[in-house]
């Protein structure tokens, strides 16, 4: 019976072993780094022949094919644009009569390789120039992979929205748009190379196509550098940390060798950043490294003098990486052991790692950090040891820097609590204490906390009316625009002005039209001067931003698009943005900060892109940048009241100390009451010795003078 049924179970198993070998797949080869997921290959046969709508460009390192796309229906060409003609030629804006439109051709290279995979061996080391494309020709028709980062973090309107690149460690990857690929030297283009924002965190060069900008008359490049944990982690010395400038640092080396071939300026070029981007074009002026890399700097919405834009003492980053190790289950005690244990990590365990770590000091775990190389020191104390006029800055170039007037609205939309279920509104005043004392906290201010956080609200607080949401929710974001971009801009404007560099300043205050996608709330928005910089008004959903998609912009959105990129053009060009015949946007002075209000309406002229104004907002940006500092180290007669929290940890700690100090006091006086006893015997036997000793010694002396003298009395033993 046993033998029947040990051969029925050998017969299912043999069964089961044959079905299984026929379902397996075979194993797979080994993964390519330039294409881990198996998409749409980037090679082809060197004999096949371009199609009509492809483009090929040879290069020192290889061959590129990219592709020829058509815009239609814009009112510029890339050699005239609309603002350069003479003054009779244009007119107000009519909505019923738009200017001529013209259908251009712009060469796309997408998903170009400027930097070796920085995997496996490469994982958090410096970037390593590509030698040779991965494949010739190599087909650059699709984005390459977004940098590793929490997708679900970004700051974005529409939270829920499905992010729609890959996202992979291999990213080094830029985006090349042209209008004109046969120009040569002498007639080539300006060079446009633009860093993404996402406070370091997230973003992707992917999610700012540069079609429409290209068409304006230069070549735009938008470059992937690597983010958070794996782009900046660092242990608070100069051999690690700020692998993301360096990637960028890299990226413009490769644009000063190759962009010739692709009609481009080597010698022409505008490096402009958004938020973190712009904080990384401040980081490159200030920078040895970068010298000679660019001609001017565009600053948009971030200021690399800002405390929450960059980590200035060593130890803090190296803390946040022992931090992040423990997550990560890294508990070794030397801290090179951490360092490489996280390396054995993968990519998702440490983006998700570095998303669930709390941060107490500055807004996030990882930015770039001060190692003495490629960030010689605090920025804001470079700035001020520069001399006057004539600069220490290794970049002093023309600058172009601005803000959007409610730029402080990504604070409410990186809420996931409030953005989640869009429910806004609930920013209120415990929200906005709340807030400001996290702010003070994070900010690390140890001395006059509370008063730091009453200041605040009091400075930002709605008067008329303190319980009206709606004002509490416009003065919080006033509040954080104020804190994270009026102050450090104006400071940084002001700083690279004395330093020596040609400063223009803007404030974009031009509200996109309601059509459903921008609440009426956000005014003009975080990233809103990015919509019209790179012209998205004007082209179809095929050349615009995935969450850009459907929107309907209106007529005077695309005259604002036209009159604001325009604007950039001009500095492109000519490293200065005022129109041919209109010269009134002064550079900033030292005692004069001049700054153009943009902002169109119906009755504004398409000539004049707004009106130059001085100071802006200056009574905030002196609370910001005197007031509060004055504040802080302003020692009181008392001292500030403790948080609950750190309140009952110091309670703890006191009583642990006088119990530990009373046993202490207990044990001293025990041994000291010991020791007192052991002396007291001690001397009592000594006594009792000496005693016996004298009476001995009497004996004899007595018993000695009794035998020579007969009159010397005896003394008889009792």
């Amino acid at each position: 019976m046993k033998g029947f049924v040990r051969i029925g179970v050998f017969s299912y198993l043999l069964l089961f072993i044959l079905i299984c070998a026929q379902i397996i797949p075979e194993p797979t080869r080994p993964i390519d780094l330039w294409n881990p997921f198996g998409l749409t290959s980037t090679a082809r046969p060197r004999n096949q022949r371009l199609k009509s709508n492809e483009v090929a460009v040879r290069l020192s390192i290889g061959d590129l094919i990219g592709k020829k796309v058509l815009l239609q229906n814009l009112p510029w060409t890339p050699d005239l644009d609309p603002s350069e003609l003479e003054p009779p030629q244009r007119s107000h804006f009519d909505l019923s009569n738009l200017q001529k439109r013209n259908s251009i051709t712009v060469y796309t290279f997408l998903g170009v390789p400027y930097a070796e995979p920085p995997v496996s061996q490469r994982r958090l080391k410096p970037p390593q120039l590509i030698r040779e494309l991965p494949s010739k020709p190599y087909l650059a028709f699709e984005y390459g992979a977004a940098c590793a980062q929490d997708v679900e973090y970004r700051p974005q309107v529409l939270v829920n929205d499905p992010y729609p690149f890959i996202v992979n460690e291999d990213c080094l990857y830029l985006n090349i748009f042209s209008p004109d690929v046969s120009k040569v030297s002498g007639t080539s283009y300006p060079v446009a190379v633009f860093f993404h924002g996402g406070n370091f965190q997230t973003g992707s060069a992917n999610e700012w196509p540069g079609h429409s900008l290209a068409s304006r008359g230069m070549v735009v490049v938008t470059v992937n550098y690597r983010l958070g944990a794996l782009g900046f982690m660092s242990l608070g010395d100069s051999t690690s940390g700020n692998y993301g400038i360096m990637d960028q640092r890299l990226a413009l080396q490769w644009v000063r060798d190759h962009i010739a071939s692709f009609g481009g300026d080597p010698q022409g070029v505008t490096v402009i950043g958004h938020d973190a981007g712009a904080v990384s074009v401040g980081m490159h002026m200030l920078s040895p490294l970068s010298k000679s890399l660019f001609r001017s700097a565009a600053v948009m919405s971030g200021a690399e003098v800002s405390y929450h834009s960059y980590i200035g003492k060593p130890a803090l980053a190296f803390n946040n990486t022992i931090k992040l190790g423990r997550y990560l289950g890294c508990t070794q005690s030397v801290a090179f052991d951490v360092w490489n244990c996280i390396l054995s990590r993968s990519t998702n365990d440490i983006v998700r790692a570095t998303t669930d770590v709390p941060v107490e000091y500055n807004r996030y775990l990882f930015l770039p950090t001060v190692d003495g190389v490629n960030i010689l020191g605090n920025p804001l104390w470079i700035m001020n040891n520069a001399p006057t006029g004539l600069s220490s800055v290794p970049n002093a170039v023309p600058l172009l820097i601005g803000m959007n007037a409610q730029d402080g609205s990504e604070v409410i939309l990186e809420d996931r609590l409030l953005g989640e279920f869009n429910d806004f509104n609930n920013v209120d005043q415990a929200y906005f204490r709340s807030y400001a004392l996290e702010y003070a906290f994070r900010h690390n201010y140890t001395m006059n906390r509370e008063a730091i956080v009453e200041a605040i609200i009091d400075r930002y607080t709605f008067w008329p009316d303190p319980s009206d949401d709606w004002a509490v929710r416009n003065s919080f974001i006033q509040f954080a625009t104020d804190a994270y971009y009026t102050a450090p801009i104006s400071l940084s404007a002001h700083l690279h002005s004395t330093a020596g560099s040609r400063t223009f300043m803007y404030v974009n205050n031009y509200n996109l039209s309601r059509n459903g996608f921008i609440p009426g709330w956000m005014g003009s928005c975080r990233e809103c001067d990015l919509y019209l910089l790179f012209g998205y008004p004007h082209v179809s959903d095929d050349f615009r931003p995935y969450h850009l998609r459907g929107v309907n912009f209106t007529a005077m959105d695309r005259n604002a698009s036209q009159l604001f990129s325009s604007i950039f053009r001009r500095f492109v060009y000519y490293q200065n943005p005022n129109f041919l015949y209109d010269g009134s946007w002064a550079a900033l002075e030292p005692r004069r900060h001049w700054y153009l209000n943009f902002n169109y309406s119906h009755w504004s002229e398409m000539s004049i892109p707004g009106k130059c104004e001085r100071d802006y907002l200056y009574t905030n940006v002196a609370f910001w940048n005197e007031y509060i500092p004055a504040l802080v180290n302003y020692m009181t007669t008392t001292f500030p009241p403790i948080e609950v929290s750190v309140r009952r940890q110091l309670m703890a700690f006191q009583w642990v100390v006088a119990i530990v100090v009373a046993l202490l006091l207990f044990f001293i006086v025990l041994t000291g009451g010991f020791a007192y006893q052991v002396c007291e015997r001690s001397q009592s036997s000594h006594d009792m010795k000496e005693s016996h000793r004298l009476v001995e010694y009497a004996d004899n002396f007595i018993s000695n003078n009794s035998i020579h003298d007969p009159h010397f009395p005896r003394v008889s033993n009792l």
